[in-house]
């Protein structure tokens, strides 16, 4: 005989956590209020605190894992929701970070479009009303297309986060806290989002070069990437824009060392389009063996504190590990994409709605 058995639904709930390298998590238990994780107690993976603010600060320091973003997360009628804010250390507020911002600007150049309604009828289909507002202006749609790149890049690293914590967990709890090496089935789940992650990073670097050459005048359907606008680029004949200024000022582009008369990527851009194109296009990150494992690592062993960590080969050196390499990439891929957007001279307020604009 068949049985219907109703499937659990998660109650209404909400947390705030503050991420970190190594897998270690803090949650926020109430005001200036604390409780760190993984913890190990009585060879038990636990939870301790309160601690402040300031002591977990301090305690990152001593630890030396660096604070990845903020995540208010629950569930609303059984939805699950995340909202992922990165950590932008040249920032004070964090309540935005580039995703945000560019989905604004996009929002806000969509909002003011004087577009016609569609003259079919008085009271248009959904599908008619959705071909109307994907009809974007260029700088709208390249706007967009940052933001979801951003937005998929910043979940890419929350997932890794979330793997790195999940592994210290499971170290703790099987008791392998000598520098055991281990992998597990999750593996796999780590290596694809640490592909995405170099893949949306490019994907949102270009799509801000194709920006750049719309605003100076070059054609966006031949110079679409970072590459191809630097390539066009002459000392010459240099264009004034606001976004290609911060571009050299940031290190970014700069002289090329083979031609005085052109330019070249240069700085982080120069380092992290080659680390790209290595993992994206001449071998995935977890080909090498040493990647395959990760292990816990003793921090401060009399106070239980531990970190996971994955070690990344590149040319014969692995002391680096993948989480560190990528949030240092993130963290100022974060900071180039905020700053663009302050540059831009476009607006990237959030919008607020009043009254008048639904009478």
């Amino acid at each position: 005989m068949t049985q219907t058995i109703e499937l659990p639904r998660q109650p209404d709930a909400e947390g705030f956590y503050l991420h970190f390298t190594g897998g270690l998590r803090a949650g926020k238990i109430a005001e200036n209020a604390w409780r760190i994780e993984p913890v190990l107690a009585d060879g038990r993976p636990c939870a301790t605190g309160p601690l402040t603010t300031n002591q977990l600060r301090r305690l990152a320091e001593l630890n030396n894992v660096q604070a990845v973003a903020f995540q208010e997360f629950g569930w609303t009628d059984g939805e699950y929701w995340s909202n992922w804010r990165p950590i932008n250390p040249a920032k004070d507020n964090h309540i935005q970070g580039p995703a945000a911002l560019w989905n604004n600007i996009s929002a806000n150049i969509a909002f003011t479009r004087d577009e016609e309604p569609p003259q079919k009828s008085s009271h248009p289909t959904a599908q008619e009303v959705i071909r109307l507002l994907d009809q974007a202006e260029p700088v709208e749609a390249l706007a967009r297309y940052m933001s979801l790149s951003l937005r998929s890049m910043d979940i890419s690293v929350e997932q890794i986060a979330e793997h790195y914590h999940e592994q210290l967990l499971n170290h703790m709890a099987a008791g392998r806290m000598k520098g055991e090496l281990y992998e597990n089935t999750q593996s796999q789940t780590l290596l694809a989002h640490i592909h995405s992650f170099f893949l949306h990073l490019g994907a949102a670097r270009d799509y801000l070069g194709t920006l750049v050459a719309l605003r100076v005048g070059l054609d966006p359907k031949k110079v679409d990437s970072m590459a191809r606008l630097v390539d066009q680029l002459r000392p010459s004949s240099l264009p004034k824009d606001s976004i290609l200024d911060l571009l050299f000022s940031s290190g970014n582009f700069g002289v090329d060392g083979q031609n005085p008369h052109k330019f070249a990527l240069s700085g982080w851009m120069d380092r992290v389009t080659s680390v790209r194109n290595l993992l994206v296009h001449k071998r995935p990150y977890g080909s090498k063996l040493i990647e395959r494992f990760g292990r816990a690592v003793e921090v401060q062993d009399s106070a239980g504190f531990f970190r996971y960590f994955r070690p990344l080969d590149l040319e014969g050196g692995y002391e680096q590990d993948i989480l560190d390499f990528i949030h240092s990439h993130y963290v100022r891929c974060n900071d180039l994409f905020d700053r663009a957007a302050v540059a831009s001279g476009y607006n990237y307020a959030m919008i607020h709605f009043t009254e008048e604009d639904f009478s």
